[in-house]
Formats: C-alpha cells, sequence, structure tokens
C-alpha cells in the first residue's frame, strides 16, 4: 500500500501530465506499487526537486528524481470501441542501480 505522501506526489505528476495533453494516472499508480524503489524515492523528495520533461520528437513526458529518470512512451490507435492508449514506461538509472 503506498503511502498519503506517494499518493500526493503521484496526484501532482498527475495533474502536470495532463496539462501537457498526457493522462497517465493509472500507469503512474501501476508504476509505483510495482517499483518501491521508486516510490521510496518520490516520497523522500519534494515536488519541486522532480524534473518534470516532453519530448515532442517521441511523443513522450517523463520525470527525474535524482538518480533515477522514468520516461512514458505513448501508442496511440483506435478501434471498433474507440480511441485507446497504451503506455510504456523507460526506466534508466544513473548510478548503475537496476
Amino acid at each position: 500500500m503506498l503511502s498519503e505522501k506517494v499518493l500526493s506526489q503521484i496526484e501532482k505528476l498527475n495533474r502536470v501530465f495532463s496539462d501537457k495533453g498526457f493522462y497517465l494516472k493509472e500507469d503512474l499508480d501501476e508504476l509505483f506499487e510495482t517499483a518501491e524503489n521508486l516510490a521510496t524515492k518520490i516520497e523522500k523528495i519534494k515536488f519541486n526537486k522532480i524534473e518534470i520533461f516532453t519530448v515532442p520528437e517521441t511523443g513522450s513526458i517523463g520525470f527525474t528524481l535524482d538518480d533515477v529518470q522514468v520516461e512514458f512512451f505513448l501508442e496511440n490507435g483506435e478501434d471498433e470501441e474507440g480511441a485507446w492508449y497504451e503506455a510504456t514506461a523507460e526506466i534508466t538509472y544513473f548510478d548503475g542501480e537496476d
């Protein structure tokens, strides 16, 4: 179970991403529920220290927490049920951690 601080940080990230046209709330929830090390990092950092970035060339958005970067790549499509997207998170550790 995620702490209130982590949930608050996720909500803030989601707001920033949504303002940029990326709707990733479920993906953010899943990321922090499965990657405990990321949940620990985001819990200990002030939100204004989180670097948020977009890469127009790849249609991606992400954030950096000290020594780790998370980038979401989106694939959009449409089928008989309507529009859909799939987000893939790529996590890069700058200190050699995997």
